[in-house]
């Protein structure tokens, strides 16, 4: 009878699942999870904060090549604005009240 070769391959998964099974190996990896998760939450932080700071940008470009445009627009608005600012609200008093 002839003992076989084993490969190296079957020796590293063999450690592999021994190291998987120590304490302290298992402490890491869930340390490593948590820094992974806490650094991902900062990068969408960043991204979020990059992608509305480069719309700003864009809608100042957008903005000041149709400025005519929005200048009129922007006096239509005011104008609606004051007519509704001139108004007195006055609620209605109902009759059950009296």
């Amino acid at each position: 009878m002839q003992i076989r070769r084993i490969p190296k391959w079957v020796y590293w998964c063999a450690a592999a699942l021994i190291a998987l099974h120590i304490y302290f190996f298992q402490e890491l990896i869930a340390a490593e999870l948590l820094f992974g998760i806490v650094f991902g939450s900062f990068l969408v932080l960043l991204l979020a904060i990059y992608v509305v700071s480069e719309m700003g940008d864009r809608g100042l470009g957008w903005v000041e090549a149709n400025r005519r445009g929005m200048v009129v627009m922007a006096r239509r608005q005011w104008g609606r604005v004051e007519a509704i600012s001139r108004r007195t609200f006055r609620r209605q008093h109902s009759e059950s009240a009296q």
